[in-house]
């Protein structure tokens, strides 16, 4: 029995069970106490009386209540969203049956079923692939298993969650959109998974770049354990290809589940080359628009733009019976386009916020207070969100058509009234923005102007919101927002701030980070004391180098050298740390600018620096002490003073050794570095050693880039490349050699072309040392 007195009969049902429970078990006490007659029958009808307050009963009827209107509230959803053609396209719909993916499938259950094995999986591939649909299928099939999904911004709720519950229960958290969430949220939910026990947590994402490989940067305290969890063995790619159909198979299955659904015939699939790489949702898509169009497409080249059309019908109706001003009129069909594109493209979270997306479309500028909350409320009921699914502004979906949408919606906009868009965003709005255009590249060409439109209408803004979404996107948006902030408005405490936000070391930030410090210090208000003075230019002297500026990195490293000095004369206890690291930091540039003198007389002043500060502290200086250490190394070997040389580096790696310990191998980089110069200095003075200090090496760096490869890549290329130096210093050079070296080669290559400035020397020592090497074996 279905419906509210379904809901009564089983609530009664259930009362009178457990009253009867409760009533057997008062007789059992009374009768146990050699009670007799009316005595019995008082105690029954006290336990009962006394179970039915504010007790189970009640929470049982919460509880079903609750569920009730979770089920009316799901229905309300599925009839709103009738006519919807990307309703039908939408992963929750189930419409085209679950077919293919059997490896990847099976990779998962095993996964899920082993108790050794790590607590996260990433499922990664492009947009349309099926990576959410895979996620259900394989969940539907974990029988006995807690699923949580964890909506955007949930991450804190599902630690909580998850803490709570039971330890060693079986509990698998979903997380979809993966490389979008606030990375301090989900590498904490990672560790306290795994803390946990018995949880798992797979997460979905069109990638795995840089914003998994440092996510151990956002939960210091847990830094290695995450670095061992965002290992590439923990991350299944996806292929376009779902199974062992042809991409015209795939179609005429899709188009036979969709006549079904539609109660339409079944039309016949042109026969016509597709691409073998097309997403699945694409060829879904196709045949959504072959079933509904009678056979005949429309488009025939934009298959997405054939879905749309007929979305528009849906909008189109919804507008009618909210009686919508002009909804006859032509011109209202691109007003319903407009409004729906910009919720797609910069969402909302309440009504206010709503009306405020309403007033921010182009050709609803001049709307009334009534036209505009008529279109808001349209606008808000038209994609109700399941129950479950979190708050804000639901959207056309899948992400693919609602990335299509958004872009053409822009396009068709003045150019004027596109810069409109996106002045004045919310924080929020300004990174979504720039993730939906950012997905959008991969299958709209016109995304990449509008990017650039997006990044000029509102700087400091859009600065914020590229340091959040930069990594999502490699080389995406980093350049152009640099380029931008030299003439940019931007106040200078605004891009103190913005600098601040920017993690070191990093590849794809870089460029950004130093155009942010060079304004910095050529704009200080003159009341900027000596200490941020002296700040921001080691701050910029750092970020100089990092992109291949040396000249300028060497004049901002002496500014901050010479401010340190005079801070650090008058107070010592504060500044003659950050003196000792600037000048540590001069030296080694000076080193790369082949100013030997120099960069010998800074390195020896650095090292005494830190052997003073050592004896003070030795817990907070020996890690400084051992970098002034190698690099004094390096400078006495350039100087041609190698039994110094060779003394230095051999304390470099001990001091090293020592702080990598069983519970921190923080320094493990280092250590990598450190072998690398030592087994140089071995290999000069002929030592027979050389060759597995050298390898020991690489090793180290082999493990360090399969945890962090954006980080730690160039420590790897140098290990390998340092192969080939060493065996041709100590005559040991064979194919492996020469294979390891020209491995090295190639990722500084690789290394090069993201960054010329830092890496073309490099990667011409590197080609220079394996030319030696085939021709010594010639």
């Amino acid at each position: 029995m279905a419906g509210p007195a379904g809901w009564l009969l089983r609530r009664r049902l259930f009362t009178i069970g457990v009253a009867v429970a409760v009533a057997v078990a008062g007789a059992s006490a009374a009768l146990a106490d050699h009670k007799t007659g009316w005595t019995v029958v008082f105690a029954v009808v006290a336990v009962v009386v006394g179970s039915f307050g504010p007790t189970v009963i009640d929470r049982w009827a919460a509880h079903e209540e609750k569920q009730r209107r979770r089920a009316e509230l799901k229905r309300d959803v599925e009839v709103r969203r009738t006519g919807s053609a990307s309703w039908l396209l939408h992963p929750d719909r189930h419409v085209v049956p679950f077919f293919g993916r059997a490896r990847a499938l099976a990779e998962l259950e095993a996964w899920a079923t082993d108790p050794g094995s790590p607590v996260v999986r990433l499922v990664t591939g492009a947009g349309g692939v099926g990576k959410t649909r895979l996620a259900q299928h394989f969940t539907d099939r974990l029988a006995g298993w807690e699923v949580t999904s964890a909506h955007l911004d949930d991450e804190e709720k599902i630690v909580e969650h998850v803490t709570a519950g039971n330890r060693g229960h079986r509990r698998l958290v979903l997380v979809d959109y993966a490389e979008a969430r606030n990375p301090v949220g989900l590498a904490r939910l990672l560790w306290v998974a795994h803390e946990t026990g018995g949880v798992k947590v797979l997460c979905l994402a069109r990638h795995a770049g840089e914003w998994w490989t440092t996510l151990s940067k956002s939960f210091l305290a847990q830094g290695s354990l995450l670095d061992q969890l965002t290992e590439p063995s923990n991350v299944l790619e996806l292929a376009p290809q779902v199974g062992d159909q042809s991409p015209g198979q795939v179609v005429a299955d899709a188009v036979a589940a969709f006549a079904d659904r539609l109660g339409r015939p079944v039309v016949k699939v042109p026969d016509r080359t597709r691409d073998p790489q097309a997403p699945v949702l694409q060829l879904h898509a196709e045949a959504l628009v072959l079933v509904m169009d009678g056979g005949y497409r429309k488009g025939r080249h934009d298959v997405l733009s054939e879905v749309l059309r007929h979305e528009a019908r849906y909008w189109r109706g919804a507008a009618s019976r909210a009686h919508l001003p002009s909804v006859e009129d032509p011109h209202s069909d691109a007003v319903l386009r407009q409004l729906v594109g910009l919720a797609t493209l910069l969402g909302a979270d309440d009504s206010g916020q709503v009306k405020a997306l309403v007033k921010r479309a182009p050709l609803l500028s001049d709307a009334d207070a009534d036209a505009t909350r008529r279109y808001a409320s349209w606008l808000g009921d038209l994609y109700p969100l399941d129950p479950e699914g979190g708050g804000g502004l639901g959207v056309v979906q899948p992400d693919l058509l609602a990335e299509a949408l958004a872009v053409r919606v822009l396009e068709e906009c003045e150019p004027a009234e596109r810069t409109q868009v996106f002045t004045v965003l919310r924080p929020e709005q300004a990174v979504r923005a720039l993730t939906v255009l950012g997905r959008a590249c991969a299958h709209q060409p016109a995304a990449d102007d509008l990017i650039g439109i997006a990044l000029r209408a509102d700087v400091p803004q859009m600065i914020a919101a590229v340091v959040q979404v930069a990594v999502q996107f490699p080389g995406r948006f980093t350049r152009r927002m640099a380029e931008l902030v030299d003439s940019a408005d931007l106040d200078w405490y605004q891009a103190c701030e913005l600098a601040g936000r920017i993690s070191h070391p990093t590849v794809e930030l870089g460029r950004l980070a130093t155009a942010l410090t060079t304004r910095i210090v050529e704009h200080f208000p003159s009341a900027a004391p000596p200490s941020i003075r002296a700040f921001w230019a080691s701050s910029n002297a750092i970020r100089l180098n990092d992109v291949g500026r040396g000249a300028d990195a060497l004049v901002a490293g002496q500014k901050a050298v010479d401010l340190y000095q005079e801070l650090a004369a008058t107070n010592a206890d504060e500044f003659l740390p950050l003196l000792a690291r600037a000048v540590n930091n001069h030296a080694s540039r000076l080193a790369e600018a082949d100013q030997e003198e120099e960069a010998l007389r800074f390195s020896q002043y650095s090292v005494d620096l830190r052997r003073k500060l050592v004896v003070s502290d030795q817990f907070t200086y020996l890690p400084d002490l051992a970098n002034a250490v190698i690099n004094h190394a390096l400078r006495l070997a350039r100087a041609v003073r190698e039994p110094e040389a060779l003394d230095f580096s051999q304390e470099a790696v001990g001091l090293y050794r020592k702080l990598v310990t069983p519970n921190c191998d923080k320094y493990r980089p280092e250590l990598a570095m450190a072998l690398n110069n030592h087994a140089l200095r071995l290999a000069t003075a002929g030592r027979p050693n050389a060759v597995a200090t050298i390898r020991d090496a690489v090793g180290l760096g082999r493990e360090l880039v399969g945890k962090n490869r954006d980080a730690h890549l160039p420590v790897l290329a140098a290990s390998l490349c340092n192969v080939g130096s060493v065996g041709f210093e100590v005559g040991d050079v064979d194919d492996e050699v020469i294979a390891l070296t020209a491995e090295g080669l190639r990722y500084f290559e690789e290394l090069a072309r993201a960054e010329p400035g830092a890496y073309a020397r490099r990667r011409d020592q590197a080609a220079s040392v394996l030319t030696e090497l085939h021709d010594s074996v010639a």
